[in-house]
């Protein structure tokens, strides 16, 4: 039985005959639609199955209604009725607001350069010759930065998020973050404050992008945990749709997209009051568009979809002070760790102490939390045995 039609199953329950024919098709039309519009939005079928049925709310909730409203008076009956298809058609044109993007500046100039003649003449002959091969490919060298810059773009980590799309959003949702308005200059590009009175809290970085106020998910993230009480639900896992209440944004853009991994891993970096086991230095590994068959990777437990928390130790091992973080989503059975090679293969433990233990060994370990995210205000982790792990040789 599919995931729809058991939410049909629980919401009619206590119906019999035509009524529940009757609810049963009112509902499945509902979820239908609901699925249709979030399709629109991006949402790929399983995605926009489990947000069409995250909007219709308890199952059970919906079963109490619809026999209260098929057990009343005709008149009655039809009137609530009404009411409740009204609601669900109210939930299912819920607004989603798009939130203009754009990559990340430093990033497309940190990694967007061509080799100096110095630097190209350092390189093998082969390896020269392939390098003035792409460059001819992409249609030389003007070319070959804005097919490197559309690339940064797309790898889903560096994209950041217009301030004004979403202060707007949260102003007609009437969120209230405090008071926003840059006092400094006509032209500054103050961080993100929040107000309290006349003190100022928390500052997040922003950055100046054609005149305009960018900041990054986590970022956006960090503030509003701290501007509003009401829970930070994030929905799709590429250019997902975050909910604050009424409020529904879309971060991310075809050109300049964002993972939910990525995002995820933004907040455990920033770590605040989450009380997560995790090192105390973290180095960030951007989840990309797609790992290498090359990739190892770790064959874990649940559902694909499910995100897990990877923490290797070698860039301790190489005398950084960091642990190596990255979040990963879970696909056909297994998630992806780091892509450099590593000599030899990692070694899976259970906890900090082990990690901690291995790299004292010197000794190449990794570890892996299933991460709980549906709220990331309070994002936490799930230890899951080494025993429960298993090493996936590269290019299996």
């Amino acid at each position: 039985m599919s995931e729809v039609e058991r939410y049909l199953s629980r919401a009619t329950r206590g119906l019999l005959g035509q009524k529940k024919r009757e609810a049963v098709t009112e509902l499945r039309g509902a979820i239908e639609d609901k699925i249709y519009r979030h399709r629109l939005c991006g949402l790929d079928e399983l995605e926009a199955e489990q947000a069409a049925l995250r909007d219709l709310g308890s199952p059970a909730a919906i079963a109490h209604d619809l026999n209260r409203v098929h057990t009343g008076p005709q008149v009655a009956r039809i009137t609530l009725l009404l009411g409740v298809t009204g609601l669900l058609g109210f939930q299912a044109v819920a607004q989603i607001t798009p939130v203009a993007t754009a990559a990340l500046p430093q990033a497309l100039r940190d990694f967007c350069t061509l080799p100096t003649d110095a630097e190209i003449r350092s390189m093998s002959i082969a390896d020269q010759t392939r390098f003035r091969q792409v460059v001819a490919e992409k249609g030389g060298p003007a070319g070959y930065l804005e097919a490197c810059r559309r690339d940064i773009a797309q790898a889903g980590g560096h994209a950041l998020l217009r301030v004004k799309d979403v202060l707007t959003a949260l102003a007609t949702g009437g969120i209230d973050v405090g008071d926003q308005t840059d006092y400094t200059s006509a032209t500054s590009t103050t961080p993100l404050i929040l107000y309290t009175g006349k003190t100022p809290g928390p500052l997040y970085d922003t950055t100046d992008i054609g005149g305009e106020r960018y900041v990054s998910s986590s970022d956006l993230i960090a503030f509003l945990s701290f501007a509003t009480t009401l829970p930070l639900h994030l929905n799709g896992v590429r250019n997902p749709v975050l909910e604050i209440g009424k409020v529904r944004l879309r971060l991310g853009t075809e050109d300049a997209p964002i993972k939910t991994t990525n995002v995820v891993a933004g907040v455990i970096l920033h770590g605040g009051n989450l009380n997560l086991p995790r090192p105390a230095t973290l180095t960030y590994g951007l989840d990309g568009n797609i790992a290498p068959a090359s990739a190892p990777r770790l064959s874990v437990p649940g559902q694909d979809g499910d995100l897990y928390a990877i923490f290797q130790n070698f860039e301790r091992l190489k005398g950084n002070s960091s642990e190596w973080l990255m979040v990963r989503a879970r696909t056909a059975g297994t998630v992806p760790i780091a892509f450099q090679p590593v000599t030899p293969s990692p070694r899976v433990v259970t906890t900090l102490a082990e990690l901690n233990a291995a790299t004292a060994r010197r000794e190449n370990a990794v570890m892996a939390y299933q991460v709980n995210a549906a709220d990331l205000r309070r994002v936490s982790f799930a230890q899951v045995p080494a025993s429960q792990f298993q090493l996936v040789p590269k290019g299996k």
